[in-house]
């Protein structure tokens, strides 16, 4: 084997993957059994430059996230490059979200690593040792596996941003124009390979691992990336016949069929044995804990750092310089528990915004008055207050963010903790399940086989469990109120988790929730110590349907001489 530790690679342990210098995908050759019969470490550790290519969870453009590309936050700083998607300052040559030829790098990796294991035998321990040897071969079958989710997962990456794209099914030499030998496939055949490699993937994938393997892919993963995918595939951006382009969706077929599909694979994946259930708490979700937490199916693991709380915690507490701030908008889709939606021109809401709503906003959110910090003192938000304007890098929507945040670290001291960022949990699937069910059979349908469980009943699945302890949704709503019950659920129980951003592109109400005001709130001190609170707009953003779908780098065009065809409109 050449060279292997020539670089630092990331490792897959108890602890964190974390980002470094990866070693170069061409030094990752396997010559023969004898160079590494006796260190299956080495073939782990080279599966592990496959994994760094999965996207930061944390920072998604710079140490922005891609909430602040949609109406569930805005960034402070104006000159971040997050903005040119609020301004519609994107085009082929510049977006900054291209991850065009860092996911083909990557599935370049995992396609050199699953050539190459399929050259190890590990036939000198056949005899010498068979418990080693099936020892080895199980281990490096299941490695294989992990590879073929890590391709889906690029792939996913791809599809939602651009629409079909060319499936690169070999190691390709990458100091050669590659591009121009391989067009773009359609959307259909994309969505059936990322579900191929999904179900290989999975059916030699463990479903849990020990402790010094979590962050690893498990049959779990697999299957819910599946899910996943085919809830996209279904959803409106890629179910429109007329556009009569099968780069972009589909171009005919049976829309209700791919509905059950959708709901049938989330289904297999919360009836999945051993099961997943969910976290009694919900403001530990991304803490990591000495077990792995039952909710979380796919993660990424950070070591030890109080980066991210510096970086987004309010400015005026200690090392705080705000960052990525959540907009009033998703602010005020909480419900009010009294009264349902929360309603700024009820003079009872809007005397008192924050209180009695659903308790996940002040898990998610730190508002005027909320508590924050590990000794707890108020947030001031207000004109003059210790976070609030004119103070340079005040949130201009009146809120901070406080989900991912670890409030019991001392950052004056330099107090770290790991964290994890969730690509996949339990309450996505379960609100998967119950748009695909909602589309194919109505709020209280049920279908064939597994689907016994209702739109409804799934949705308050996630409502009233003892994290959140919302009231049910009665019966008696009908598709269209339960698509947007459903809708709002999704937003606020998955805030910050990169799913606005996706979900308002396959929901195709963009123009809608990206397009025009993202709001905020001005909090005034008023002489006798309390409040008094007005919305405002922060922002007015741009949106072009252009954007839907990611322009194609011209670069990539150009080199291929024609081969890959623009998205319309670029």
């Amino acid at each position: 084997m050449n060279n292997f530790k020539k670089g630092i690679l990331i490792f897959i342990g108890a602890v964190s993957i974390v980002s470094c210098k990866v070693t170069d995908p061409d030094d990752l050759t396997f010559v023969d059994d004898k160079n590494i019969y006796n260190n299956i470490t080495q073939i782990r550790n080279i599966l592990s430059n496959v994994y760094s290519g999965l996207p930061d969870g944390f920072a998604d453009i710079g140490t922005s996230w891609l909430a602040a590309a949609c109406d569930e936050a805005e960034e402070v700083n104006n000159v971040e490059t997050i903005q040119n998607f609020n301004t519609g300052n994107i085009t082929p040559y510049s977006n900054p979200d291209d991850i065009w030829n860092k996911s083909y790098a990557s599935i370049r990796n995992a396609k050199i690593f699953i050539q190459s294991t399929d050259t190890i035998t590990w036939k000198i321990w056949q005899y010498s040792n068979p418990t080693e040897y099936n020892l080895r071969v199980g281990l490096t079958k299941q490695y294989k596996a992990e590879a073929k989710f890590l391709t889906a997962f690029f792939y996913f990456e791809l599809i939602k941003r651009y629409g079909g794209v060319p499936i690169v099914d070999e190691v390709i030499d990458k100091n050669t124009d590659w591009i121009s030998r391989f067009p773009r496939k359609s959307f259909s055949d994309c969505v059936d390979f990322i579900v191929a490699n999904c179900d290989a993937a999975a059916a030699d994938l463990p479903a849990t691992y020990d402790v010094g393997n979590y962050g690893r892919a498990t049959k779990g993963a697999a299957m819910a990336l599946k899910a996943r995918t085919l809830l996209y595939a279904a959803s409106d951006l890629y179910n429109q016949p007329s556009n009569g382009d099968a780069l972009l969706g589909y171009v005919g077929g049976d829309r209700i069929a791919r509905w059950i599909k959708a709901a049938e694979a989330n289904r297999a994946v919360i009836t999945l044995i051993p099961a997943y259930a969910f976290q009694p708490k919900y403001e530990t979700l991304s803490v990591l804990a000495a077990t792995k937490s039952t909710e979380v199916i796919f993660e990424r693991r950070y070591a030890a750092s109080n980066t991210f709380e510096k970086q987004n915690t309010a400015v005026g507490f200690p090392f705080g310089l705000t960052g990525t701030c959540p907009s009033g908008n998703l602010v005020d889709a909480y419900e009010h528990l009294d009264d349902g939606d929360f309603d700024w021109n009820k003079p009872s809401h809007a005397a008192n915004p924050y209180n009695r709503r659903d308790t996940r906003l002040s898990k998610i959110v730190a508002f005027n008055g909320a508590p924050f910090g590990k000794v707890p003192a108020p947030v001031e938000v207000f004109s003059g207050g210790i976070n609030g304007k004119p103070r340079d890098r005040a949130s201009k929507t009146g809120y901070y963010l406080r989900k991912y945040i670890n409030e019991t670290l001392d950052l004056q001291i330099g107090e770290t903790a790991p964290k994890q960022w969730m690509y996949i949990r339990l309450s996505e699937i379960y609100l998967n399940y119950a748009e695909a069910m909602n589309e194919a059979y109505g709020p209280e349908g049920m279908g064939p086989g597994t689907l016994t469980v209702s739109a409804r009943t799934a949705l308050n699945s996630v409502r009233t469990r003892a994290a959140v302890a919302l009231k049910a949704i009665p019966a008696g709503s009908d598709q269209q109120a339960m698509k947007a019950l459903i809708r709002r659920e999704r937003r606020v129980e998955l805030a910050f988790e990169g799913h606005r951003f996706w979900d308002v592109r396959r929901w195709m109400i963009a123009d809608q929730a990206i397009g025009g005001a993202l709001r905020g709130v001005n909090v005034v001190k008023n002489t006798n110590g309390t409040f008094s609170y007005t919305p405002t707009v922060v922002e007015n953003r741009t949106w072009n349907n252009k954007l839907y779908y990611y322009p194609i780098p011209q670069s990539e065009i150009t080199k291929s001489n024609g081969v890959i065809v623009q998205n319309k409109g670029w």
